[in-house]
């Protein structure tokens, strides 16, 4: 059994990675949006966004957009994921090897790399000139639904997802925690783009924090964690700012969600601080 996971999950032809990264992203782009999808918009309509319309093209776009980003993104990864297989990067696959001291250690460092990495990554996206040509067609979605999970331009997601991917290349990862890495990503993805904010931790990037990312062009540019964001000045508290299914009763403040501060989706704007 554990041959046969091992074979569809790792084959090592380019064939074969280019194989399992298309047909595993799409799979897991359907079941994990779609569920999301039917559960707030659907089965929980009434509770999360009762008086809410969806606009079927949209909806479409956002599809459209995440088949050629997970598509794209399999020709860019495929190398990436052969030279893995076939032993060329630092994954390792037995915990013994190195130990849980550095596994957990492993994944901090991760994180740290990751989180700086995406920050200015998302930050340089948002340049006038690579946001108009790259990350625009991310953001013509204003007002997002669980299938904008993956819709972008597959270089703009490949940048996004290249730092987990270069982890494995420059400290001793077990497999298991660059796995679980990438799924995350994608799962975290879909979180932030529900409009459904169920996690409310300090310092954590939460749905909220994307939702106003989409509604302003700008601010909360961090992946997990908002820590990059408060020290650079592009930190913005949606609260009282944008509508959320999770919470309808906050209302949102007319002051701090006019359109003074907003900026239109074909124009990118650098995040500057704002009280």
């Amino acid at each position: 059994m554990l041959d046969l996971v091992k074979t569809i999950i790792a084959p090592e032809t380019i064939w074969g990675s280019f194989l399992m990264l298309t047909i595993g992203g799409l799979v897991f782009y359907v079941l994990t949006s779609g569920l999301s999808h039917l559960y707030y918009f659907v089965w929980r309509k009434p509770r999360f966004f009762p008086n809410e319309k969806l606009d079927p093209k949209q909806m479409w776009l956002e599809r459209k957009w995440a088949v050629y980003s997970l598509l794209g993104n399999a020709v860019l990864t495929t190398p990436i994921h052969h030279f893995i297989v076939t032993g060329k990067s630092r994954v390792y696959n037995d915990v013994s090897e190195y130990g849980v001291p550095w596994l957990i250690a492993s994944i901090l460092l991760m994180l740290v790399i990751t989180e700086t990495l995406v920050y200015w990554a998302h930050r340089f996206l948002h340049h006038p000139v690579v946001y108009k040509k790259i990350h625009l067609h991310h953001h013509q979605f204003r007002v997002t639904t669980p299938w904008a999970s993956v819709a972008f331009h597959p270089l703009d997601s490949f940048l996004q997802a290249a730092p987990t991917h270069l982890c494995a290349f420059l400290f001793p990862m077990h497999a298991g925690v660059y796995g679980v890495g990438l799924i995350l990503l994608m799962i975290w993805s879909v979180f932030i783009h529900e409009r459904v904010t169920f996690m409310r931790v300090p310092l954590l990037n939460n749905t909220m924090h994307h939702t106003a990312h989409h509604k302003f062009n700008k601010y909360n540019y961090g992946q997990y964690l908002t820590i990059w964001d408060r020290m650079m000045g592009t930190y913005k508290n949606p609260i009282g700012l944008v509508e959320d299914g999770w919470d309808r009763s906050v209302p949102v403040n007319p002051h701090r969600s006019s359109t003074k501060n907003r900026e239109p989706a074909p124009v990118a704007a650098e995040a500057v601080s704002e009280s």
